[in-house]
């Protein structure tokens, strides 16, 4: 037994280290990609999960893992879209990023389970040509994130479990734009100017999470879980690179402090798994979250060596919204298994304040995957294509078109339990 914890412990650490490295480059505001084999049933593993991504999707069901349960894979994400704004049409391709999961769960007593989760929960990142029309809204964005989330389950009667765990998040913000390009400073004066801006920041962020589960039959497992909202305090720097004609010095140069804060949002979950034969497990999940939190973003920054910087306030005003999604897994042979799903994501951005940071519109996303049992060992890959419905808004007074968005989903994991 201490053999195994051992080696269940080197496995973690090992995932841990990777996956620190390579969150680096994750994107996507909201992420929900927690595995491939999560991410190939639509996320519909809430009332049953079966391995030991129940850290992610209810860690109540940690309860039906006897031993010790490992898993870690990553999604290698790839969105596309084109943007047109004043007649400018700018293909956004930020390249491939992937987020990664690391899991384990172990039995410590007869009805008393541990387990742990390092995952992605929310991330963004879109790039734009340096001189497109919109330039003074964002050039470059990215928003990173990584969560540290030990659990603790209970089961109460061989129906119900119970669960909590604490979230430590991490995160990353980096933002790019052009203030100013030639512009004319003052409506009355021939006086013009330039500024590019770059905001670097981090922080850490606290919340928690609660998990039930209960087997209403045989056949029906119900499971419900609750993420807390986290705030981050975002501290860093602001540096201004400008010039102004014809008199020097009348724009920021120099680095800056820079504070901003965000709330990430809440969420309520729920889900069932049905299997009305051994073979076929059927699952539905919907997540509500209360992107209501997300109503402005505020930052305040320092003074450069020759001038202060004006502090910031974008109104959001956001919604709540639901994620809806649909589930299936079918056991082929003793060895091969197949997953599909269907997932249907609502936009919470408001209208009145759309921005270039993040593409608007709801999303429609097909997955489907595969796995293979080798003894104790198991391997998930998966694939989803996330449709962006074509919406277009007003940003800076310009009409700006977001269509052909699409989001190229690969997901790896491996497990293993002893």
């Amino acid at each position: 037994m201490r053999r195994n914890i051992c080696h269940s412990l080197s496995f973690v650490i090992a995932f841990l280290c990777a996956g620190a490295l390579l969150q680096a480059h994750g994107a996507g505001f909201g992420l929900y990609e927690a595995s491939a084999r999560g991410n190939a049933m639509g996320g519909a593993l809430v009332g049953a999960t079966g391995d030991a991504s129940a850290n992610y999707y209810n860690p109540a069901n940690m309860t039906a893992l006897e031993g010790t349960h490992l898993m870690a894979g990553l999604t290698l994400i790839h969105p596309v879209l084109d943007v047109t704004a004043g007649g400018d049409k700018n293909n956004l391709d930020s390249g491939w990023f992937f987020p990664p999961h690391v899991y384990a769960s172990q039995q410590l007593a007869d009805r008393w389970f541990a387990g742990m989760g390092v995952y992605s929960e929310f991330g963004l990142g879109t790039e734009y040509d340096r001189d497109w029309p919109l330039k003074s809204n964002s050039t470059e964005t990215w928003l990173d994130t990584l969560t540290v989330n030990p659990n603790v389950a209970y089961r109460v009667t061989d129906r119900l479990s119970l669960a909590a765990g604490f979230r430590a998040m991490y995160l990353d913000f980096e933002s790019r734009k052009t203030v100013y390009d030639n512009a004319r400073l003052d409506p009355n004066l021939p006086i013009f100017g330039d500024m590019r801006t770059r905001v670097q920041g981090d922080s850490w962020g606290y919340g928690y999470n609660l998990g039930v589960s209960y087997k209403l039959t045989d056949q029906i497992d119900l499971g419900f879980a609750y993420r807390s909202s986290v705030r981050q305090t975002v501290k860093g720097d602001i540096r201004s690179e400008s010039s102004s004609r014809p008199f020097d010095n009348l724009l920021p140069e120099g680095t800056a402090s820079a504070r901003g804060t965000i709330e990430l949002p809440p969420s309520w979950i729920a889900g069932l798994n049905y299997r009305p034969v051994e073979k076929l497990n059927l699952g539905a999940a919907a997540i509500l979250t209360q992107w209501s939190t997300y109503d402005s973003l505020n930052m305040s920054f320092g003074r450069t060596r020759n001038k202060q910087i004006p502090d910031s306030t974008d109104k959001k005003n956001w919604s709540n919204v639901w994620r809806l999604s649909l589930g299936a897994e079918y056991l082929l042979t003793e060895k091969w298994s197949a997953q599909c799903g269907y997932v249907y994501d609502m936009d919470p951005i408001d209208k009145e304040h759309t921005d270039t940071l993040l593409p608007p519109g709801d999303r429609h996303i097909v997955n489907f995957g595969l796995g293979y049992a080798l003894e104790a060992w198991k391997l998930y890959g998966g694939y989803g294509l996330i449709i962006m419905e074509p919406v277009d808004r007003r940003i800076g007074g310009q009409r700006v078109d977001f269509d052909d968005g699409f989001c190229h989903l690969l997901s790896f994991s491996v497990a293993t339990n002893f």
